[in-house]
């Protein structure tokens, strides 16, 4: 199978090393810059909980123009590039890639389609801690690790070959046709975290301990827009977000406010704006969200 990681950073680079530890070695990282360099120098190393290992990929490069028709890409980017990544792979997609997006936020499968009609287009979640420690070094923290994927009327049988792949290279993987439920059920939870986490300038424990009413405030205007949706998100999702609130590793922070430290692009619309904007085109209350998501916008 010929795989391609668009944005191979934390969670890309971890599943493209898992697939060629597995045993793949028709495997793509896009990266860039001096991870990209490192990868090539040196591989890609994964530090896991008990185990740390070194994989060479097949092909390491920032532009995949010239690697050909791809059976399976994973875009594992930030949602501020996905456009960007869309337009790259256009050489590499036809009537027989899965695409499969692994992107903070939901409803994307749309815009994969409007560029890529003719390709079978997939959405996913995930859960992990991973990110990039140094240059061509991955670091997955905890024993997290669970993705979601499919869409509306799937089938997994039409999907063995990524399947079996998933079963033999990741620690829990879950085919669905309900993947809009499992993405809207992560963003409960990383949408007002990735507000107030930015807002405050403090981690996720703090904003537990100390801004609990206008979290869950922004957990039930979330939980209204998903319903004005079609999405069955209730108060039991939203006790379950508030368990997990109080289980995150103390100082942990989210990569939106980790972003905007380091003066990087960060998933603000995605995150934040998209619930103000589906708010209003459905006429749901969704003004503390608003009241946040401006004041995030005037400080950038």
């Amino acid at each position: 199978m010929k795989i391609m990681i668009v944005g191979a950073g934390g969670v890309g680079g971890y599943l493209g090393g898992s697939f060629i530890r597995a045993g793949e070695n028709e495997v793509s990282l896009i990266a860039r810059g001096t991870h990209l360099e490192a990868i090539r120098t040196q591989g890609l190393r994964i530090i896991d909980q008990q185990e740390e290992y070194t994989v060479h990929p097949a092909h390491a490069l920032e532009d995949p123009s010239g690697l050909g028709i791809q059976d399976l890409i994973l875009l594992t980017l930030k949602a501020t590039d996905l456009e960007a990544g869309l337009e790259s792979i256009r050489s590499n997609v036809s009537e027989q890639t899965v695409i499969l997006t692994l992107l903070n936020g939901v409803e994307y499968r749309p815009r994969i389609l409007k560029h890529y009609p003719q390709a079978d287009a997939l959405e996913g979640c995930i859960y992990i801690l991973s990110n990039i420690v140094e240059p061509g070094v991955i670091r997955k923290k905890g024993e997290i690790f669970r993705l979601c994927w499919g869409k509306e009327d799937f089938d997994p049988d039409d999907y063995s070959p990524v399947t079996r792949l998933f079963d033999r290279s990741l620690p829990r993987h879950k085919p669905t046709a309900d993947i809009a439920f499992e993405q809207w059920q992560k963003f409960l939870f990383i949408s007002p975290m990735a507000a107030l986490t930015s807002l405050y300038k403090i981690s996720m424990d703090q904003v537990y301990k100390e801004h609990r009413a206008q979290l869950r405030r922004l957990l039930e205007e979330i939980t209204t827009l998903a319903q004005a949706k079609g999405i069955p998100l209730g108060d039991k999702e939203i006790e379950a977000t508030l368990a997990q609130a109080s289980k995150v590793l103390p100082g942990a922070k989210t990569s939106m406010q980790l972003d905007l430290e380091r003066g990087k692009p960060a998933e603000i619309e995605a995150l934040v704006g998209y619930v103000v904007k589906e708010g209003k085109r459905l006429g749901v209350d969704v003004s503390e969200m608003e009241r946040v998501y401006q004041i995030l916008k005037e400080a950038l």
